[in-house]
């Protein structure tokens, strides 16, 4: 059996990359921050095993499992995603340096495929179509701090003949996720009734459900591919008021959608509208979660 390497393991994408391997009959190691509080998210299985080691210590993770061996390395631990954090150049730099020892430790233990988790924050303010070659102008912290560890990412695998993939992903969304996104206040409030305040929700945006991410990132390590950067959306880009409505015709609420009411935040107005069409050619794949069914989905867990 074939072994995998999981880091921020108990985050929202981690848990369902987990729950792909796990189905599939993989063995996977999880790492997980000592006394994480999201531990019972992780599925059941006699193939987890779970080891608990703060992010900055990852070079003892061959003290800490009998597996001499690993076949593919995902990591997606990764502090500060949020404002304020977002903008700490100390907090975003001591990301870069773990990265960069999550890959030695990779090459230690034998891993042939390193998976990195990257950001649409590395492509900046953009406008329009956004392929893989779209000029990467990082304007916060958190997004410099990506393409930086992408560089240094892709250089060491090179020399050390390891598979690299860097997953640019855009905006997420499903069971799990964090209270305070978008999709997921505006449908605590919708399901109250409550007047919500927003901006003008004018840009273009995409949202992927989490579960065809998970597949998406899996297929990335066990398919045979190009290595270098993809861009994980959905591909279905469309006015974010448009989405804001179908969440409230979807749950049935009586909200008052109050559009204009606040103003965009530090980042500004940022519009996009990702291809992932070197997805689709290199992998096959394809979203089987459009987002009517994915907010459904929601509505469920949530209650």
């Amino acid at each position: 059996m074939k072994n995998v390497v999981v880091t921020g393991a108990t985050s929202f994408i981690g848990i369902h990359i987990i729950k792909e391997y796990i189905k599939n009959n993989w063995i996977v190691i999880a790492v997980v921050r000592p006394n994480s509080k999201n531990l019972d998210r992780l599925p059941k299985s006699n193939l987890l095993t779970v080891v608990e080691i703060d992010i900055e210590n990852i070079g003892r993770l061959t003290e800490k499992i009998e597996t001499i061996k690993i076949d593919i390395f995902y990591h997606l631990a990764w502090d500060g995603v949020r404002v304020p954090y977002r903008d700490n150049a100390i907090l975003q730099n001591k990301n870069y340096i773990c990265a960069i020892n999550a890959l030695k430790i990779a090459k230690k233990l034998g891993c042939n495929t390193f998976i990195g988790a990257g950001s649409q924050a590395e492509y900046g303010k953009c406008i329009g179509k956004i392929d893989e070659n779209y000029p990467a102008r990082p304007v916060t912290e958190y997004g410099k701090a990506k393409l930086k560890t992408y560089r240094a990412l892709k250089k060491i695998a090179n020399e050390n003949n390891i598979k690299f993939i860097w997953t640019r992903i855009f905006s997420v969304y499903g069971i799990y996720d964090y209270q305070g996104t978008l999709v997921m206040s505006v449908l605590d409030k919708m399901k109250r009734d409550e007047s919500i305040e927003l901006t003008k929700c004018i840009q273009s945006w995409d949202f992927i459900h989490v579960e065809d991410l998970a597949r998406a990132m899996y297929l990335l390590a066990n398919k045979s591919c190009v290595e270098g950067i993809y861009n994980i959306a959905s591909g279905d880009s469309r006015k974010l008021k448009d989405f804001i409505k179908d969440m409230k015709r979807i749950s049935k609420s009586k909200s008052e959608l109050k559009f204009g009411a606040i103003s965009y935040n530090s980042e500004g107005f940022i519009s996009f509208e990702p291809v992932v069409d070197k997805l689709k050619q290199n992998l096959g794949w394809s979203c089987e979660i459009n987002f009517e069914e994915g907010i459904k989905m929601l509505l469920e867990s949530i209650g």
